[in-house]
């Protein structure tokens, strides 16, 4: 799969946080997050990314996995990652 650029980034509730910057970020990710859980979701999202051949592909992808997240609880808005990042400046 290609790699391409995640604009804006995705924020993840975590400790730390976890910031997916790049798509292979985001596949690197999801493979953790699918081995600890049974949730088909995270194998779907997968499968999206391993078959994206363009930026395009790539791009709707990462709105799924945004939606995905979200629902999950797990997505930082990116207003507020944006004010704890110029509160650690």
């Amino acid at each position: 799969m290609p790699d391409f650029l995640i604009d804006p980034e995705l924020w993840i509730r975590a400790s730390p946080p976890i910031v997916l910057r790049r798509t292979t970020e985001a596949v690197d990710f999801i493979r953790k997050v699918s081995l600890s859980s049974r949730d088909r979701a995270w194998q779907e999202i997968l499968q999206s990314f391993e078959a994206a051949r363009d930026e395009w592909n790539a791009i709707e992808v990462v709105v799924h996995l945004e939606l995905l997240l979200e629902a999950r609880g797990l997505l930082i808005e990116a207003s507020r990652s944006l004010q704890n990042q110029s509160r650690a400046a």
